[in-house]
Order: structure tokens, then sequence, then C-alpha cells
């Protein structure tokens, strides 16, 4: 598949180690009149990207940050698609007087209850804090390593039978793995749920119908029918997937920056300009657990630095704050963008977002001008972008 003409094509990636504020750059180039197909690349609805429209705010998990401003979404093969946590948000979406447009590519994988519940129950017994306890690890785990890989296209092409049985099947593997993993006040509380069969009956439902009635199933080919494309990854470079036992802890089971819209963008398209856009705040942060080295308390950065989206959570933990490593960074923006393809034409971009909370510094500004575009972007849903 090929297709060339002129379009708009970015790709938003994180810079660090997620909660750069991916969603209000998102947000912000969708401000336009032309439509645009938001593509969800990478991860599931563990992604928390905060957009705002007049007043109202939103943290999407399973639509693009830009949809307040009308622009669609599709869930690009990398997407763990969670159906109860999507019927969730596109219910909080048509409460605030939103109706989301949305395509799921057929070889979408599918985050089912009992994902979440051996995540979460995995969390509990282990603890620490580095996981959102979406069940983003047991999904990606059930793919490589059972006979349970069944994507979205194919579940679509069973019968209800078949259905069940596959279902039932993921539900007993657990129900096995709780009675041998778990302490007995763990498994009193959490067995009987997860063998109940209106679980089963409820998802099986609501899988229907968002892929019947509040999206449709489409693959790639919908990507040469827009002008206008954001690419919009989760997460960050740090957290990108590690082979290495002890890394991969801290890491998610997805490719970060990247490697995945990259692929598509280039077997879809030639001659095209495309921006890979990396976002960073003027200073870091990570949630949980997880290497840190510049942390410091959010005084120390400025009195100014507040945060209200990302909070102290049983999953995730404390939201921490570091000093800017600026070397560091550019160095692993670099290391990624050097996997951009040859078949369109590539420019690196970078957005630096919280600037009302944190000036940036000169180091900082010196760096930013060594990219081909740049954004400085203050407070979240009130001032536009300016490079």
């Amino acid at each position: 598949m090929e297709n060339t003409g002129r379009r708009n094509i970015r790709v938003i990636i994180g810079a660090n180690a997620g909660d750069e504020g991916k969603g209000n750059v998102t947000n912000l180039f969708c401000m336009t009149e032309e439509p645009v197909l938001g593509i969800l690349t990478n991860g599931g609805p563990q992604r928390g990207h905060t957009a705002w429209k007049d007043g109202k705010s939103h943290v999407f998990g399973h639509f693009c940050a830009g949809t307040l401003n009308g622009a669609l979404t599709w869930f690009a093969p990398g997407y763990m698609i969670n159906p109860m946590q999507f019927m969730r948000e596109y219910g909080q979406l048509e409460a605030m007087g939103v109706r989301p447009r949305a395509y799921i590519d057929p070889d979408c994988r599918f985050t089912t209850p009992w994902d979440m519940m051996l995540n979460q129950t995995a969390h509990a017994r282990e603890g620490g804090h580095h996981t959102c306890g979406m069940g983003i690890w047991e999904t990606y785990q059930r793919y490589a390593l059972t006979e349970d890989a069944v994507r979205i296209g194919q579940y679509l092409q069973m019968t209800e039978t078949e259905q069940w049985t596959y279902l039932s099947r993921i539900r007993d593997r657990a129900l096995q793995r709780m009675r041998v993993e778990m302490d007995p006040a763990a498994a009193a509380r959490w067995i009987p749920v997860a063998a109940d069969d209106n679980l089963c009956r409820r998802y099986m439902e609501d899988l229907q119908v968002m892929c019947t009635e509040k999206a449709a199933v489409k693959g790639r080919g919908i990507l040469t029918e827009y002008g206008n494309l954001i690419f919009e990854n989760g997460q960050g470079l740090l957290l990108d997937w590690s082979d290495d036992e002890e890394e991969a802890v801290y890491t998610t089971p997805s490719r970060t920056g990247l490697h995945d819209a990259a692929a598509l963008i280039e077997e879809c398209f030639k001659g095209e300009t495309v921006e890979a856009c990396y976002v960073t705040r003027t200073y870091l942060t990570r949630h949980g657990d997880g290497p840190l080295q510049t942390e410091c308390h959010k005084e120390e950065l400025d009195a100014r630095v507040r945060e209200t989206t990302n909070v102290t959570n049983p999953f995730q933990g404390h939201f921490r704050f570091g000093r800017m490593d600026t070397e560091a960074m550019e160095a692993r923006i670099r290391r990624d963008f050097a996997g951009a393809g040859r078949r369109n034409n590539w420019r690196a971009a970078i957005a630096v977002t919280h600037t009302d909370q944190c000036d940036p510094g000169g180091e900082l500004l010196e760096m930013t001008e060594r990219f081909d575009e740049r954004y400085l972007i203050g407070g979240v849903g009130r001032t536009q972008i300016r490079s």
C-alpha cells in the first residue's frame, strides 16, 4: 500500500517517563478546520492524556486527546483495547455532549477483566508501584505465550458459542493461577468475582457493542483517507520495552518511541513530510517506582510547580519530580529518531510544556534550537503553541 500527496502527519512521543503533556500537545494540534485522524499506536488505556476545551477537561485513555476538538480515533495494531474501559469512557464523553468516532484495526489485541484481576492481585502480592493495574502486562503475556491470542477481527468471526468458549478458557486459566498464586484471603475475595458467569456475559456484550455500535472495524487503509494524521503515543522513551529482566519491571510491554508509527507511515506513504514531535516538561517526572537520578522535591524546582491530574494511587504510588537532564534526554531522542524511515521526509521537533510552572533553563532552550521545529507551551488549555 502506497499513497503520495501533501498531508500533515505528526507523531507525538513522550521524551521521558510519560506524563510530559502529550494530551495537551495533541489537542492543540487538533485545533484545525480540517478533520484529524488520531492514531493510538501503542499500549492501552493505562495512558492518561488530559485535554481541555471551553473550560471542560477529560483524561483520555481510549480515545485521541483531540476528541474534544472533533478528532476521530483509529486504534492501530499495536494498541490493546479494553472493551469495558472503552464503554465506560465513551459514556463519560457522551455525558459531556461529545460523541466520539472510532475505528479499530482487526489485528488489535484486547484486554479481559481476568487480565486486569491477575495484574492487580500480582501487584498486591509483590508490592512496589510499577503498574497502572489495567492488565497491560498480562494481556501482552497472554498473546505472546499461549494459544489465547485471538485478535479483534478473528473474535468477531466466531459464533457466539465459540466466543463464550474462548473467553471461558481465558477465565479458567486465570482462576487456576489465582488458586495457586494467591494467599487464602485474597483468593476468597477475588475468585468468586472472576468465576461469575455474569461478568463474562457483560464483557461479551461490551465487546460486541463496542465493535458494532460505538466503533467500526477498519484496517490501515483508513490512513490514506485523511489529510491530517496525528499518531499519539502513550508513555515515554524511558518506559520503552526492555528485554533486560531487571529493567523490564519498570518499563511497559510496547514500543513507546517512533518504531510502530514509523512502520505504518513508511508502509502507507511516500514523499510526505512527517514531524516526530518529542514532548517534555521543563522538569522530569516519574509515577511510581523506577530510576529517577535527579529526583527532588517539586518545591526545589519552582514554587509554581503543581500537579492535579497525576495523584497518588494504589498501583502507581507517588508522583515524583526531578531536575531536567538535558544532555541525557537529547541523546535518547536522537537514538529514537534514528529509526525514522527513508521513504518520507522526516523532521524532528520538540515541544516543551508546563513553561508557566517552571521556566525552561538556558541549557534546555539551547538544546531546543537544534531541532527542526520547537514549541513552547504554557498552561494546559490556555496558552497556545508558540515556536
